[in-house]
């Protein structure tokens, strides 16, 4: 018996590869890359980070959301660009989801596997206690 505990939230629609969209363990919830891909896995706003990004930042929420965990719950994040001409884009996103509680973040130029993705975003959320 393991001790983390996997989940696919069906508000977003079928997982493309093999994985889980988010895994509970030791009271944290992991969420797998999010990207802005719709519930039929057809991509958001091609190469638009400031628009990926709030609705990468929406699935976030879902995926949190099933746990009863919110965005402010997120301790930290890493955040993958293909290019530095995606910042200011995903910055001003970022700024307006992230007000007051701003979790900690690294951010990432790697390559993203689907044309037209220009942000992906990994977060890590402590379950609010009972």
């Amino acid at each position: 018996m393991s001790n983390v505990e996997t989940y696919n939230p069906s508000t977003l629609g079928p997982v493309m590869f093999p994985y889980s969209q988010a895994a509970v363990a030791g009271g944290l919830v992991f969420t797998a890359g999010q990207v802005a891909l719709d519930e039929e896995n057809k991509v958001v706003a091609p190469n638009d980070a400031y628009e990926q990004t709030l609705y990468t930042l929406e699935r976030v929420k879902k995926v949190l959301v099933e746990k009863d965990a919110t965005l402010d719950d997120i301790a930290s994040t890493t955040v993958y660009i293909p290019d530095l001409s995606h910042l200011s884009g995903l910055n001003k996103a970022w700024s307006e989801v992230f007000t007051s509680h701003k979790p900690a973040r690294a951010t990432v130029v790697a390559g993203l596997l689907i044309e037209g993705l220009v942000v992906e975003v990994t977060a890590i959320a402590a379950l609010p206690t009972a």
